[in-house]
């Protein structure tokens, strides 16, 4: 049985929802939060404008003022993920009444400049924002080409403006994760559950080794620095596997932790965002405790100066915008999401 050999080079430089997903793709049950501007000035959230449709709001962190990014008075945003290295959010809208059509489109959250559409097609096609590389570079998706097509995956270059073909999928294979260096995918086959090292320049596939296999994993993605899996196996037990020179090594402590159905870690890997039996948790990466974050908060995303969690809370006035300061535990309202 041939394994892989991984390359450890690193380079530095639509009723779900993505957001501040750097490593893997994982969605949040919730399509409020969008997430921060990189120098965190600016929290990013979805809420109705004046005619009741979803468009994309900005509140300054410091005065709490809330202005409007989009402005539609039909076709609602769909889902939108905030990205680095440029002031924009890239967000997913139906190009037509029907809803058969999604496109996907860069819009700058300082200026009135129009939306930029940069997924232009022909026919009805879904596509799905499923995660944002690290250092903000690309945004990666999911599209089709209409009803009962194979889905492939793209990838968005944010700095040079182009779109990009990751994956054509020729066996309905589910994308994972992206590797650091942004030249592999880890995907799976949904027939018979084994995972694939998949290189983006080369499209050459070789078959991952890892401890949970088959039916008994839910997921895997890589840690930040390329030199171990995260898996999740059906028992919701979240465990860590060093990668090798020849394949993967067996989890290395057991059950790194219980109880977690669903995870992603934080731009530097220094928190992991937990999802348990419903309810969302954000766990030091260190301590394996939680923070102490308000009872009855969800929504969260953690901001990439991995100082602060935004997130929403519900109460008898409605539902309110939070910041969380991880340093000195204590949150402040932003806003009433409309």
């Amino acid at each position: 049985m041939k394994k892989i050999l991984f390359s450890l080079l690193l380079l530095f430089a639509f009723s779900h929802s993505a957001n501040a997903q750097y490593w893997s793709r994982w969605y949040k049950p919730h399509n409020v939060t969008i997430g921060f501007s990189a120098d965190e000035k600016w929290a990013f959230f979805i809420q109705k404008n004046a005619v009741g449709i979803d468009n994309i709001f900005k509140v300054e962190m410091k005065t709490n003022a809330v202005t409007p990014v989009t402005d539609f008075n039909e076709r609602p945003v769909l889902s939108a993920i905030a990205i680095f290295g440029k002031p924009a959010v890239v967000f997913a809208r139906a190009t037509t009444t029907k809803g058969d059509e999604i496109h996907l489109y860069r819009v700058n959250v300082l200026t009135a400049d129009e939306p930029v559409d940069f997924t232009p097609t022909s026919g009805p096609s879904n596509k799905t924002i499923i995660g944002m590389a690290y250092n903000g570079r690309y945004v990666y998706y999911l599209s089709d080409k209409g009803p009962n097509s194979k889905t492939d995956t793209y990838r968005y270059d944010a700095t040079q403006y182009i779109t990009e073909l990751a994956l054509a999928n020729d066996k309905d294979y589910k994308t994972l994760c992206w590797s650091r260096d942004q030249t592999h995918l880890l995907i799976r086959d949904p027939k018979t559950l084994t995972v694939f090292s998949y290189s983006i320049e080369t499209t050459d596939k070789q078959k991952v080794e890892l401890p949970f296999d088959g039916d008994d994993l839910k997921t895997v993605f890589y840690d930040p620095m390329n030199t171990s899996f995260y898996m999740i196996n059906k028992g919701n037990q979240l465990a860590l596997s060093k990668i090798t020179a020849s394949g993967t090594s067996d989890v290395e402590t057991g059950a790194y932790y219980s109880g977690i159905d669903g995870a992603e870690l934080s731009l530097n890997g220094k928190y992991i965002h937990t999802s348990t039996n419903g309810a969302e948790k954000v766990m030091d990466n260190v301590s394996h405790t939680f923070l102490d974050l308000p009872q009855g908060g969800y929504d969260m995303v953690i901001g990439p100066k991995e100082s602060s969690v935004l997130y929403t809370s519900t109460d008898a006035l409605g539902v309110k915008l939070f910041v969380y300061d991880i340093a000195k535990k204590t949150s402040k309202e932003l806003t009433v999401i409309k």
